[in-house]
């Protein structure tokens, strides 16, 4: 099941996270992370730094003072498509910026899964940019089950839209294209739902 759900929260929520997150419109002081790679940051083959937010570290414990500005996501969410949330195991936060090709190398990201154990995956966008999210036709069966790249196909690509939310199956390996235009900023809910 891989779900695409445009405007999830309302024009307004959505100009507020931007005004929160990207343009500091609020004088905040929002923090942001650095980190070296926002996929994996073990692999020597790709340098794609950028951005982190952590909401929610572990399961259900907040870590952040803006958690409140991201729950309507995963409220609306589970609403619209009935899904029963037991806990929400992780909730962060992504800024990249287009960097130069010569930097990042030709690939994409590191396909990835974001947990061993299984979830559900509800990833918002906020903001357009380039940059897609490619989620590819292989799933994991256990900790030690990682596909070679090359035996893995694309089974659905996703452009980033403001607004729009993504739901899919955590264990399906998936990944992002690095911008090139503009910012790409998203918030990964990773939940654990009554039927995993």
């Amino acid at each position: 099941m891989i779900k695409v759900i445009d405007n999830i929260i309302s024009k307004k929520e959505q100009k507020k996270l931007i005004d929160l997150m990207i343009t500091n419109s609020f004088r905040n002081n929002f923090n942001w992370f650095f980190q070296p790679d926002v996929t994996i940051k073990t692999n020597k083959l790709q340098r794609r730094p950028g951005f982190s937010h952590v909401f929610i570290q572990e399961k259900n414990v907040p870590n952040s003072d803006y958690l409140n500005y991201v729950m309507p996501i995963i409220d609306n969410t589970k609403d619209k498509l009935k899904i029963s949330v037991k806990d929400v195991l992780q909730v962060r936060s992504f800024l990249q910026l287009p960097l130069d090709k010569n930097f990042t190398g030709k690939n994409i990201d590191t396909p990835h899964i974001d947990l061993q154990t299984p979830h559900t995956v509800f990833l918002y966008y906020l903001c357009d940019s380039d940059g897609d999210t490619v989620i590819y036709d292989y799933k994991s069966k256990n900790k030690k089950d990682i596909p070679y790249f090359e035996n893995i196909k694309e089974l659905k690509r996703i452009k980033p839209k403001q607004g729009r939310v993504v739901v899919f199956d955590g264990l399906y390996w998936h990944t992002a294209e690095q911008p090139t235009k503009d910012v790409r900023c998203i918030i990964n809910c990773n939940i654990s739902t009554n039927g995993t």
